[in-house]
């Protein structure tokens, strides 16, 4: 009976945590947050962000390329920035989501972009 319990668990999270911004494939939709898209013509969208505190920030990569989510700095209270060497892959179909402290926070991709230059973007905390 716990197996058959555990088997039921660990389908309902498969199930919750496969969903895409449409609500059916791998993705952000759900998760009740900001959706920050990368895609291959080297964006991402929108590319300036505002978000709540506590709000979650989700990012899904709709393309075929390997993207990164690349901070332009790093603040000590950023406990996403601090803990994950400055940089998250983005690969496609695998959602990164997070939370940030108040700030205003730019990234930007390594391979496609730089510090406000190529393919950038800023999430604001208020």
């Amino acid at each position: 009976m716990r197996i058959a319990s555990l088997v039921l668990v660990c389908g309902a999270v498969l199930i919750a945590c496969s969903s895409n911004p449409s609500g059916n494939g791998n993705g952000c939709g759900g998760t009740g947050g900001i959706v920050i898209t990368a895609s291959d013509n080297h964006t991402f969208t929108p590319q300036m962000a505002t978000a709540s505190v506590g709000q979650t920030i989700c990012f899904q990569n709709l393309g075929t390329l390997l993207h990164t989510i690349t901070p332009d700095s790093l603040l000590p209270v950023d406990s996403f920035w601090v803990h994950n060497p400055g940089e998250q892959a983005l690969p496609p179909n695998l959602p990164v989501v997070f939370t940030l402290g108040t700030g205003d926070y730019y990234y930007h991709c390594r391979y496609h972009g730089g510090t406000e230059t190529g393919m950038w973007g800023k999430i604001s905390i208020r």
